[in-house]
């Protein structure tokens, strides 16, 4: 494939389609068909199928999304939902780990009233309290994403229970599932039947909450319906660490027709997709499958989460 095609969108191809099944010699968008449904196993992962993803968009304005280029994924398993609180809880209580935040005594939050991309660097938010200690008001149950966690507590966890953080090649393929879209279903984050499919701020700014998606801050891991292959929360909610450190040209340096791309070898921010509740059109944007967030590896922020994923075998 040239990476001179101007095309607009990702292509995900499942094993078994047809070669030369994207479009992309016209610069035309189509998507592959996607497999039933899976069922997650005992663990409570998905089997994601072998297959091909086009990452990255020609015309994006940002060039860290440039140049599209096609990937090859090995098959794999991903944790249908991101790992919760009550999850989270039961390996600290079990081993007494330490995460960032607790080790820095402080962590990044935000809330409704707060100017945009204003952040405090609050003592005593953590996992736990992941706004901080004076906003009890906000609740996170058990069955809510984890935030308040760096990416080194991420890995940590899943490296703890035998697996590991997903690349960004393999977010994507599995979080499209399908999809050469904004988002799996389309580009609204409004669905057929015309219910919010995502949780992101709806507000005029920061400074006005609103919950029309039916959350101002995180929502249950399974509030809104799975993309094609049973991963819930593809996008919004929480941003999601991956195991790639972040370069701007990751996608330029990246060889045409990779299998299992893991970006570069070194940096100073891990790659995070999907966006979160804080972004909005007018502040962040990211909710969807295209854009790329990078954060530092210790900073523990209230709109951060992960899943984890294992090799198919």
């Amino acid at each position: 494939m040239s990476r001179a095609l101007a095309f607009a969108g990702a292509v995900v191809c499942a094993a078994g389609c047809s070669a030369g099944g994207t479009g992309a010699g016209t610069g035309t968008r189509e998507v592959a068909q996607a497999a039933p449904m899976p069922s997650p196993d005992a663990d409570g992962m998905v089997a994601i199928p072998a297959g091909e993803l086009v990452m990255g968009r020609d015309l994006s304005p940002r060039l860290d999304e440039r140049p599209a280029h096609r990937v090859r994924l090995s098959a794999f398993r991903m944790d249908a939902t991101l790992v919760t609180v009550a999850e989270f809880r039961a390996w600290v209580e079990a081993t007494g780990a330490l995460t960032s935040a607790d080790r820095l005594g402080w962590g990044m939050v935000a809330v409704a009233g707060m100017k945009a991309y204003e952040w405090s660097r609050t003592p005593g938010a953590s996992w736990r309290r992941p706004f901080g200690p004076n906003h009890p008001e906000i609740v996170q149950g058990d069955d809510h994403p984890v935030t308040g966690v760096a990416w080194v507590d991420a890995d940590a966890w899943c490296r703890a229970h035998g697996k590991r953080l997903p690349t960004e090649a393999q977010w994507e393929y599995a979080m499209r599932a399908g999809s050469a879209a904004r988002y799996p279903w389309g580009d609204s984050p409004i669905g057929e039947d015309g219910t919010y499919r995502v949780n992101f701020w709806q507000g005029r700014d920061h400074l006005d909450p609103d919950d029309r998606d039916g959350w101002v801050y995180t929502s249950p891991v399974r509030a809104f319906p799975p993309n094609a292959w049973g991963l819930y929360d593809p996008v919004g909610n929480v941003w999601q660490f991956t195991a790639d450190w972040y370069g701007a040209d990751t996608f330029a340096q990246t060889p045409d027709g990779a299998l299992d791309p893991t970006g570069p070898a070194e940096g100073w921010a891990r790659v995070a997709r999907g966006g979160s509740w804080w972004c909005s059109d007018t502040t962040c944007s990211a909710y969807g499958l295209f854009e790329r967030g990078k954060q530092n590896p210790l900073a523990p922020y209230p709109n951060n989460g992960f899943r984890c994923v294992k090799p198919a075998s």
